[in-house]
């Protein structure tokens, strides 16, 4: 079996960033290639490379190391928005070489533009909204304590959540003098594709569309891939953004 090569570093990331002339865009995580090379594709009179960097931090530390040696403009930085979708830092507003997803992450863009709900039968989209119900209970709280500057671990994979009944009551159960934060679930729902963790709300979704005994059934990339495919609207948002970061 061949062996993958090695992730470059951070400081082997800044040194190939500061010598290149190429317009670059510095993304996250690799599987977010899946969406950017279709960005790459439809940019290519720009003569883009697309390169993932591996995480939030890197970009971000990156575009500051970069800034600071005066070597950012042939840059577009492309990140999640994750928990700033509740808020982004003053640091980091109005950098006009810095693009952020519209939802929390690309997998809620990707949701959104590819009509995900669109696969499921009338019996799992009933499914599925009970699941996201039950979950939204409690990823409120579980991201309310993170947003109050206490642990909270909002990144618990769903299934997790959904069928370890013990691990449920514990985790909803209210701390003294905490009250449950229900203006935030309300505002989560109301927009999940937008608000809700991504990598959450995808694993939801693949709950009934992996299922046993399903006739066709979908992977969590082949669900970011039939996003990417439909380039909605906010493939062009991101598009645009990154193209006018040149």
């Amino acid at each position: 079996m061949a062996k993958k090569n090695p992730r470059p570093t951070f400081d082997e990331l800044f040194q190939l960033l500061k010598r290149t002339s190429l317009p670059t865009v510095l993304v996250e995580g690799v599987d977010d290639i899946i969406f950017y090379r279709k960005i790459e594709e439809d940019l290519s009179y720009l003569n883009v490379d697309v390169l993932p960097a591996g995480n939030k931090d890197f970009v971000l530390g990156l575009m500051k190391k970069l800034e600071d040696e005066g070597c950012s403009n042939s840059i577009a930085f492309v990140v999640d928005k994750d928990l700033w979708v509740h808020g982004i830092p003053s640091e980091f507003s109005g950098k006009i070489n810095l693009v952020t997803t519209d939802g929390y992450s690309i997998e809620n863009d990707l949701f959104d533009d590819g009509n995900l709900l669109e696969l499921l039968s009338v019996k799992e989209m009933d499914e599925f909204m009970e699941d996201m119900h039950k979950f939204l209970d409690w990823y409120a709280l579980a991201i309310n304590r993170v947003l109050s500057g206490k642990n909270g671990a909002f990144r618990t994979h769903p299934g997790k959540v959904l069928d370890d009944a013990e691990f449920f009551d514990e985790e909803t159960r209210l701390e003294d003098n905490e009250v449950y934060p229900s203006r935030l679930r309300s505002e989560i729902e109301a927009e999940y594709k937008k608000i809700l963790r991504g990598k959450s709300l995808l694993a939801i979704m693949n709950r009934r569309l992996s299922k046993n005994g399903r006739d066709v059934k979908f992977s969590v990339k082949q669900l970011m891939a039939v996003g990417a495919s439909r380039k909605g609207d906010n493939f062009e948002r991101l598009k645009n953004l990154i193209a006018d970061s040149f």
